[in-house]
């Protein structure tokens, strides 16, 4: 798709809307119900090696009935595109793997959990949607095939997501290529409710820029990790100072500060804790801040949902991560948003120890109001 037709495209969508929409009257809300409580399933589809073995026997239907038990009403599976998708067919969905995501949405699906479908490729595959026409051509007709398919499925415990955190640095581009994605989709799946975020890796801020889409049968998304000195603190990925960030309180209590500043021996990092010290960060400011997300839905007249919060466990105090997820689910669902934890079995998990032990954490339930 040359970078004159992206445009033409872009503009009708945004004049127009997305057309397809079967129900006219917004998400049906047996449909927002399924989406009140969920979990992420990492490390399967996406984030892993696309091995058979993997991706066939890392979660069994006794997990996921146990999560079901607990009274969380669905999971979210992160997919890879790469796990289906070539880019010199990209109508054409890879026939020796698409039998092992039937099966792990049959297994789901048999347990009473609805699923979010939900597209999480690396940075790099992001960064070229962010700059090439073409390969947004190419994954839109992806998401056509792909919907396509999963179309056969109850559109009630089916959902569709169209990119996670998307990070282009510039909304404008971003909005244009989720609306080609949302039209796409909505071709291969007229019935099924997708689920759209906005620029800024999922940001509240990148929520608040977006637009709605005509289409009513679109639930909007956001993910939650704020404040990330306490939330990142020990992460060896993205941001380079999140590794040196060791006893990191929350909530913030001057005393446990100073405890926190003589365990830093990076520079910077110690002055961005210092900082963190003045910020107040606690149970009201969580509100605060996800008043922001609900105002955005209230104003626009639709559904929200925060299917990524969490904590990683490495290094954090295990009180403080329970009293900061207890803070923010009490916070979401006081504000009618669904959400869905990160994660259930990596670094942030719903269990005792990842995949090493995956009886559930009972602390970490009692914090999401699970049994």
């Amino acid at each position: 798709m040359n970078r004159r037709r992206f445009l033409q495209f872009a503009t009708a969508s945004a004049s127009l809307g997305i057309t397809g929409c079967s129900d006219s009257e917004g998400v049906p809300a047996d449909r927002l119900k399924r989406l009140a409580r969920g979990v992420n399933m990492s490390h399967w589809f996406a984030q892993a090696p696309f091995s058979r073995a993997t991706l066939q026997s890392r979660h069994t239907a006794d997990e996921f009935r146990a999560l079901r038990q607990t009274g969380l009403t669905h999971v979210r599976l992160p997919l890879d595109p790469y796990v289906l998708f070539s880019e010199r067919n990209p109508a054409r969905l890879d026939a020796d793997r698409l039998p092992l995501l039937d099966a792990a949405l049959d297994m789901i699906l048999q347990a009473d959990l609805a699923v979010i479908v939900e597209l999480h490729p690396e940075d790099r595959f992001v960064d070229r949607l962010a700059t090439d026409d073409g390969f947004v051509d190419a994954v839109a007709q992806f998401w056509r095939a792909l919907a396509t398919h999963l179309s056969a499925r109850d559109p009630g415990l089916v959902f569709l997501e169209a990119l996670n955190e998307a990070h282009f640095d510039n909304p404008p581009r971003w909005e244009a290529v989720l609306r080609r994605f949302l039209a796409a989709m909505r071709e291969g799946a007229p019935r099924h409710t997708l689920i759209a975020s906005g620029d800024g890796w999922a940001s509240i801020d990148g929520l608040v820029q977006l637009t709605p889409v005509a289409d009513r049968n679109v639930v909007y998304n956001f993910h939650f990790y704020e404040p990330f000195e306490f939330t990142h603190q020990g992460a060896t990925w993205g941001y380079d100072m999140w590794r040196h960030y060791r006893g990191v309180p929350y909530p913030v209590d001057a005393e446990r500060i100073q405890a926190a500043l003589s365990l830093i021996d990076n520079p910077r990092a110690r002055e961005e804790i210092r900082f963190y010290g003045m910020s107040g960060w606690g149970a009201t400011r969580i509100a605060q801040r996800l008043d922001q997300a609900a105002a955005w839905g209230a104003q626009h007249d639709v559904p929200l949902t925060c299917n990524e919060f969490g904590v990683y466990r490495l290094i954090t105090t295990p009180a403080d991560r329970i009293a900061w997820l207890s803070d923010v689910r009490t916070a979401l669902e006081r504000r009618r948003i669904g959400w869905a934890m990160w994660d259930y079995a990596g670094g942030f998990s719903l269990t005792r120890d990842g995949m090493n032990d995956r009886r559930l954490d009972e602390e970490t339930l009692q914090a999401l109001g699970l049994q």
